[in-house]
């Protein structure tokens, strides 16, 4: 139910000796009186430990006001500065009284007590009306700088602009939707503010998202502000409209730029839209598949001259446009300052797509591996971009995204900027989306630390949770899932289990997440020291069947088995590979929802090892298959998939196809072009080598190229061939586990792939 925004909630806490006293108490309810006659919502607690879990989930509160008797000394009133520390932490903002009635309080709490609270009140010295009043003002302006710009602008509109209006939208603030009973329905679903909200660009009370002015223009500043930058972009066609925008205002015609291999696809269309060649940086992959950090060697002045030269051409003074992507689908975040002081040799304008990274510069434990890092005013060098999708692991909407830059050298003005900006953004944008942007931000700028050190900690928790079930089941010398991450960290100079490690250190500090040239767990050989980091809310849980160095065991437990049994119980990794399991962890996550994914682990377990009949764990499988999974228990289905993938190596296969390059016969633009003339066809799997792809071939997860538009299958045996027939295998072995490949066509068991015609 929808509630109204001009209504006052105020907690009031009472300390158990409170009651003893029928004068305070007395006191106490005339002042509650007072403010519910001021149509205040007052909801009570009757001790500190009854409001802490309020403080911890009710956001509700705009004032706390504690009644307690700290004359009693500082030792006995912990549990008041707890709930007051708290609350300073949790409610950024929300005024904090305490209140007493006794005079030698004072001299208990000048120096301890006060400075957690912003006023004190002697409730038996002033009238309960004049109490309720000072209370209500202090909510009031505590009101007044809640909401960041943009959503206070909508807020106002929302309640002094009541209009007919004549121009778009249709619904006409939702009435248009009542007219039908299928309208009525999303009406009610979504509820009023929405459609009242949702206008058109000619309200100029808000202001202009494409012109940037008014209130949007306040926002932008204000995100600017909040997340180190010289200038914000609000935006609402998500991240790929992001890159896309830099791309098209950074890239002129023609010109050849340094990408990052491990690329999202919308770098791919800002190629195809610039009409851009392109030199690439590979990165690392290990034995399981995860996507590792690009070595420095890669980032060299002299390597990219090389890769210039080629492909025939000379990189002369600097690229107009390089792009790297921070962090990696994975979690491996650069060390932003090293990268940046690498590539600024070859780049005037370097771009770190951080899509799923938006949070670092609020938590200190990711000092150093971002891009808009310190203060803008002491950047120097190359121009800076990143691009941060808010909608991802911070609170906005879907499409909600953030462009945020750092001038330096080749600097673009916000007029030409703002030209490839408009080519991307839409001229109706929904308000919502960008409202909820400026929300994200101001979360962030209120108590972001707080925020994303929450989600740090129930990660750790969940990493040590893991551990330490893999450990006993280790010591029964039987199995379980381990987790991606470093197995001993060191703590005042000793080496011990990542299972026993202080939880402080875990989640304060970076050292356990950096990844050593000496460390073997990460399965990246010869990384370069200092150069990357795990980022800790990114968990990557891994099944047995294979080591990292590549090589099987006689059994194994696969990840896409184990996926499909935790989507039956409404969990949904983010990523599932042949041995590694992903999720991740975000500002909604809660200790609930992570100790249910480690049940149902525990749960898979015991059902795999009683080989539990298939019909009775994965009922629908069976259902659509029965002449393959009908009888058979899970794991005897389990051995089957691992004995393919030993067989098969599908993951060996994709990391060949990623580490190999194939050549480009053209620009994806070029290629592009040759999809609008119709002057292509699909080719299926044993047709394609020497062909030229048309389009991107993308395996899901987690999304990146395998081979770009315009790029060349190589002659027989080529490693992208070899991969797409290991899935018409697993297809045809396992209906119901089929991979997802953008840009593959299945035509009869056939992997088919749009290729340029040629003569």
């Amino acid at each position: 139910m929808m509630r109204d925004l001009k209504i006052y909630h105020i907690l009031i806490v009472e300390d158990p000796s409170v009651n003893d006293s029928a004068v305070m108490r007395r006191a106490i309810a005339e002042v509650e009186k007072e403010l519910s006659a001021r149509e205040v919502v007052v909801q009570n607690a009757a001790s500190f430990s009854e409001a802490i879990p309020l403080v911890h989930s009710d956001m509700d509160i705009d004032a706390l006001l504690v009644a307690c008797d700290p004359a009693a000394g500082v030792a006995e009133n912990l549990p008041v500065k707890k709930l007051l520390t708290l609350a300073m932490e949790k409610l950024p903002g929300v005024p904090r009284f305490l209140l007493a009635d006794r005079d030698r309080s004072l001299d208990q709490l000048r120096g301890d007590m006060l400075k957690f609270s912003d006023e004190f009140i002697w409730i038996l010295e002033d009238s309960a009306l004049f109490i309720a009043g000072r209370i209500l003002a202090a909510v009031e302006r505590f009101r007044a700088a809640l909401l960041p710009p943009l959503m206070r602008a909508i807020v106002d509109y929302n309640d002094h602009f009541h209009e007919y209006s004549w121009a778009a939208p249709g619904h006409q603030g939702g009435r248009g939707f009542t007219k039908s009973p299928v309208g009525k329905k999303f009406y009610d679903f979504y509820d009023e503010n929405l459609f009242r909200t949702d206008t058109g660009i000619e309200r100029t009370s808000i202001g202009s998202l494409l012109d940037h002015t008014g209130a949007f223009a306040t926002c932008e500043k204000f995100a600017a502000e909040t997340f180190g930058a010289d200038a914000s972009y609000n935006v609402v066609v998500g991240t790929s409209g992001s890159n896309r925008t830099v791309m098209q205002a950074a890239i002129p015609p023609d010109g050849t730029v340094i990408c990052d291999r491990n690329c999202h696809k919308s770098i791919e269309q800002g190629l195809i839209l610039t009409g851009a060649r392109a030199v690439y940086l590979v990165p690392t992959r290990n034995a399981y598949g995860i996507i590792g950090p690009i070595p420095k060697s890669e980032m060299t002045h002299d390597a990219i001259q090389r890769k210039y030269a080629a492909i025939g051409e000379k990189l002369v003074g600097r690229a107009p446009y390089c792009v790297v992507t921070n962090c990696t689908y994975d979690g491996l975040c650069y060390n932003a300052d090293a990268a940046e002081k690498l590539l600024d040799a070859s780049s005037d304008r370097i771009h770190f797509d951080e899509a799923w990274y938006a949070y670092a510069r609020f938590n200190p434990i990711y000092r150093d591996h971002f891009a808009m890092r310190g203060d803008p005013a002491s950047h120097r060098g190359a121009t800076i971009f990143a691009t941060h999708s808010t909608h991802k692991l911070l609170t906005a909407l879907s499409q909600a995204s953030f462009i945020h830059v750092r001038h330096g050298r080749k600097k673009i003005g916000f007029d030409r900027f703002n030209q490839a900006y408009m080519m991307h953004a839409t001229t109706s944008p929904l308000y919502a989306i960008c409202a909820s942007n400026d929300v994200a931000a101001k979360m962030m700028a209120d108590n972001g630390c707080v925020l994303t050190q929450e989600v740090i900690d129930e990660a750790v928790d969940f990493r040590q949770a893991v551990a330490r079930n893999a450990r006993a089941y280790q010591k029964k010398n039987d199995w379980f899932f381990e987790i991606w991450n470093a197995p001993v960290v060191t703590h005042r100079g000793k080496r011990i289990d990542f299972a026993d490690a202080p939880h402080a250190l875990l989640s304060h500090e970076q050292a356990p997440w950096v990844l050593g040239k000496a460390d073997d767990w990460h399965g990246f050989a010869g990384i370069d020291e200092n150069w990357a980091m795990l980022d800790p809310i990114k968990v990557s849980i891994l099944s047995p069947g294979i080591d990292r160095y590549g090589k099987f065991a006689k059994s194994g437990v696969p990840a896409a088995l184990v996926a499909s049994f935790l989507y039956r119980d409404g969990i949904i990794p983010t990523r599932a590979t042949d041995f590694q399991l992903m999720f991740l962890f975000s500002i909604g996550i809660t200790k609930g929802k992570w100790v249910t994914l480690l049940n149902s682990l525990l749960r898979f377990k015991e059902c795999y090892d009683a080989d539990a009949p298939l019909d009775k764990v994965l009922p629908e499988l069976v259902a659509n298959y029965p002449d393959i999974y009908g009888g058979i228990g899970i794991k005897t289905l389990g051995d089957r998939m691992f004995n393919f993938l030993a067989e098969h190596r599908p993951t060996e296969r994709l990391n060949n196809a990623f580490e190999h390059l194939p050549g480009a016969a053209m620009t994806p633009r070029e290629a592009y072009f040759k999809i609008v003339e119709d002057r292509v066809e699909l080719v299926p799997s044993d047709q394609l080598y020497g062909r030229i792809a048309a389009n991107a071939i993308i395996p899901y997860p987690p999304g990146i190229p395998m081979l770009l538009s315009g790029e060349r299958f190589g002659k027989k045996e080529c490693a992208q061939v070899a991969y797409l027939k290991s899935l018409e295998l697993w297809d045809a072995a396992f209906p119901g586990f089929e991979h997802e490949t953008e840009g593959a066509v299945v035509k009869n068991g056939k992997y088919c792939i749009l290729c340029v015609k040629e003569k």
